[in-house]
Parts: structure tokens; C-alpha cells; sequence
């Protein structure tokens, strides 16, 4: 990736639980020791089955969740080091739309309100400007402005996440932390806002992180892909590469899970995909994925491999690679 990185994320991790009085301490290691960095007005993926990490990271990044060990860099700011005042300055520069376009919206407010409501709470604009301010948003987003005085309850699924957008662009962010913002939506919906989501990247210079367990979203919009695997990064390489010439079983195994999002020739074996992923809190000690991977070998139940590049920055943890 590019040297000139909006996002940088050093070894992160993120661990719930701890210390009990009588009781031996629990340790979930929802994300252990990530690393990835996503160049200015670039959209790096990220993609596994639920459970993998993927939402906690976003969270993290936006210093939702406490961060355990690590460091998460936007630009110029060590944001995982800041607190109180220092740390809601910072989060201008980054934003947030949500999975569900059905809950991240106060039902009780006028859409208008809700898209205002960081203009006012971040003191953005005079205040004799900031209807405008909302007025030039809708139209950005693709909503006419006169919407602003209804309810989130008379919209469809597909125009709250419009608003759901326009409220993260209030702020004008660097970069927007995507949570799987269109899981919610039917197919059709989903393209029209993926499509929104590419032409404001292109307007505004935009960056994303884009999580998703759907790989036909990804392809469509992502320019790099990290494939997380119980709270770690075993792949990851631009989205060409990556959909071309996969190199972790596991990553195989999620592309062969989707009919049309490779082509495949039919000499080429699926690898299947069995069994549920070990608990966070007993983690394996070897590679994570060795009890469900069906080309394991002795070395990989005992020694955890290391995410090493396999030429052209393509990144993959795998023994077998080796």
C-alpha cells in the first residue's frame, strides 16, 4: 500500500474480561495483534465470518471499544493516545454509518435534527448557516431537502441510510468507518448505494473502511482486502490478487462459499469449509484456523504462522506457503 496512509493501525489489540476476585480471569481476545494501514481516498475491506474481529476493529479505530495494546494513527494524530477533549477534536476527522439504518436513527427526531445534530455538537459553521449546511447535505446524498422535516419511520431502508450518510459527512471527515451499511438492504438498494458511496470517495476524497461478510460487495467497492480469522489478519492483498490467486485455505474457502464472486476453471478443488471457529477465550496454539482447515499438517496445530509476504505485497499466513 501507498506510503502516504490516512489510517494506520499497529499491532492492535482489543481483549474483554480480566481480573476476578476468586475466579480464575476470562480473556476474550477478540482482536489479537492487527496491523493494516489504508492510503488516502482509498477503501481497504474487511471481510470473515461473524465473530472474526471485524466490527470490534472498526470500533477500535474509532476509539469506541477500550483499546488493550496498539496503535491506531489517522493522519498526523495518535488517536488510540488521546482522551476527553483532545479525542472528540480528533473524531471530526472520522465518521461512522452503521449496519442497521433501522436503529441508528433517533425515531423520536425529525431527520433534519438528527443530520444537524454533529454541525451543533461540534460547533461546525455559523449557526445561522448550519440549515444550509443540511439542506446542501440531503441534496449530496441524493434526498430532496424537503424530507428533512419527517420522521425516520417514513422512509425506506435505502433512504436512512442516505440520511445515515449524510449525517457521517456532516462533520466533513477524512475517513468514514463503514459497518456493513448496506447487510440490511435489498440487492438493488444495495447497488444504488454502493454506487453513492464511490461518487462521494471520488467528490470528496473520501477514505474507507469498509466492513463486510459479503465478498460480492467488497469486489464491487474495495481497492485492498484484509481476510480476518478469529481476531487476526491471515490475508490480505489487493482485491485483484486477492479474488485472482487467494493463497489462505481460508480465504479459498469464503470465495468458494460465493458462487460468482471468482471465476473458477473445473479442475479447481473446493475447499470446505466445516465446523465452527474455536472460542476467543481458548485460543488454539497454533495457527487459529488448523482444526477446520482440511489441508492442516502437524506443524500447524503447534506453531502459529506468521503473516509474511508472498511477493507483490500480497500477505498470507499459511505453513504450507512456506
Amino acid at each position: 500500500m501507498s506510503k502516504e496512509a490516512l489510517l494506520d493501525v499497529r499491532d492492535l489489540k482489543v481483549h474483554f474480561g480480566g481480573k476476578k476476585l476468586f475466579k480464575k480471569a476470562v480473556i476474550v481476545h477478540a482482536v489479537d495483534g492487527v496491523s493494516f494501514s489504508v492510503p488516502k481516498g482509498k477503501t481497504l475491506g474487511i471481510v470473515g465470518e461473524s465473530g472474526s474481529g471485524k466490527t470490534t476493529t472498526a470500533l477500535a479505530v474509532l476509539r469506541l471499544v477500550p483499546v488493550t495494546d496498539g496503535s491506531i494513527r489517522i493522519g498526523d494524530v495518535e488517536i488510540s493516545a488521546l482522551e476527553n477533549k483532545e479525542l472528540r477534536l480528533a473524531r471530526r476527522k472520522v465518521q461512522m454509518v452503521f449496519q442497521d439504518p433501522y436503529s441508528s436513527l433517533d425515531p423520536r427526531r425529525r431527520v433534519g435534527d438528527i443530520v444537524r445534530e454533529p454541525l451543533d455538537l461540534m460547533n461546525i459553521g455559523a449557526e445561522a448557516d448550519r440549515n444550509q449546511m443540511v439542506h446542501d447535505l440531503f441534496v449530496q446524498v441524493g434526498l430532496r431537502p424537503e424530507l428533512a422535516k419527517l420522521f425516520p419511520h417514513q422512509f425506506s431502508g435505502g433512504q436512512r441510510q442516505r440520511v445515515g450518510l449524510a449525517r457521517a459527512l456532516s462533520t466533513r471527515p477524512e475517513l468514514i468507518v463503514c459497518d456493513e451499511p448496506v447487510s440490511a438492504l435489498d440487492v438493488a438498494v444495495q447497488a444504488q448505494i454502493l454506487n453513492l458511496m464511490r461518487k462521494l470517495q471520488e467528490e470528496l476524497g473520501l477514505t474507507y473502511l469498509f466492513i463486510s461478510h459479503d465478498l460480492g460487495v467488497v469486489q464491487h467497492l474495495c481497492d485492498h482486502v484484509a481476510v480476518m480469522y478469529l481476531g487476526q489478519i491471515v490475508e490480505q492483498a489487493d482485491r485483484i490478487s486477492l479474488f485472482k490467486n487467494p493463497q489462505h485455505p481460508y480465504t479459498k474457502a469464503l470465495l468458494a462459499a460465493v458462487p460468482k464472486a471468482r471465476a473458477r476453471d473445473g479442475n479447481e478443488e473446493r475447499v470446505p469449509l466445516i465446523g465452527d471457529p474455536p472460542s476467543p477465550i481458548n485460543l488454539p496454539k497454533g495457527c487459529r484456523f488448523a482444526g477446520r482447515c482440511p489441508v492442516a499438517i502437524d506443524k500447524c496445530h503447534s506453531i502459529p504462522p506468521k503473516l509474511t509476504d508472498r511477493g507483490n505485497g500480497h500477505l498470507a499466513s499459511c505453513h504450507l506457503l512456506d
